[in-house]
């Protein structure tokens, strides 16, 4: 029985030592980051339409019609029906307040967002200036994008991977060690960025000069990549 012990005892304390040489290699762990630039090859224009009225059906009619318009004009410009989407549609009264602290119904209000997505960038001026000469009255939001962003994100993530490696490398040798392999991997992140973020304001389509189109930079978009890396090195 104590030969036994002892024996089961030899196994167990070998298994563990060689677990942990297992589990808790050298490591050095390390993060790398890898950036793309490349230039927009998408456009995508939020433009709305804003009615009020005290007759909820003329603010519904004339927020339609106005709507239509916009839309007839885009297409008009060469964009397929495809790519013009309702964004958001929203309709509701509006209030004003007493002398008395009460809110009382004034009116109402129609919103329809028109959402235009378009691969020529040389239209993105025309676009807007014709939706506001067709009754669009506010420009929400203008962003810009890449058809093959992920041929753009793969490129950023190996280079992130070769910065984590030329990173372990330095530091091995330093170390007077040398990389042995690779112990885990994980991707923080992967992402698209605009340096641009163009938000208008514009309420009026009279604010406009007349016959001079919105001039429009669609900058350079910058893909990027962060990971984490734990090399193996030797001993």
């Amino acid at each position: 029985m104590k030969i036994f012990s002892l024996t089961l005892l030899i196994v167990m304390i070998f298994c563990a030592t060689t677990f942990a040489e297992e589990v808790h290699p050298p490591i050095i762990s390390v993060s790398g980051e890898g950036i793309v630039e490349a230039s927009p090859d998408r456009a995508t224009i939020s433009v709305g339409v804003v009615t009020r009225d005290k007759n909820p059906s003329a603010v519904q009619a004339a927020n339609a019609k106005a709507a239509s318009s916009v839309i007839n004009s885009i297409v008009a410009l060469g964009i397929e029906r495809k790519n013009i989407s309702t964004g958001n549609y929203n309709f509701s009264p509006t209030y004003r307040h007493s002398d008395n602290g009460r809110s009382e119904i004034d009116g109402y209000e129609a919103t329809n967002s028109v959402t235009i997505v378009v691969d020529d960038l040389n239209l993105v001026g025309k676009i807007i200036d014709t939706a506001l000469s067709k009754g669009a009255n506010r420009v929400d939001s203008l962003q810009f994008g890449l058809r093959n962003k992920n041929s753009y994100q793969d490129e950023a993530l190996r280079l992130a991977i070769l910065d984590a490696k030329h990173k372990a490398e330095i530091a091995a040798a330093a170390l007077g060690k040398s990389i042995v392999g690779v112990y885990s991997v994980s991707i923080n992140h992967s992402s698209i960025d605009a340096p641009r973020n163009y938000k208008m304001a514009r309420n009026m389509a009279a604010d406009e000069a007349v016959g001079i189109e919105t001039p429009i930079e669609s900058g350079t978009l910058h893909c990027s990549a962060n990971v984490h890396v734990e090399f193996e090195i030797s001993k």
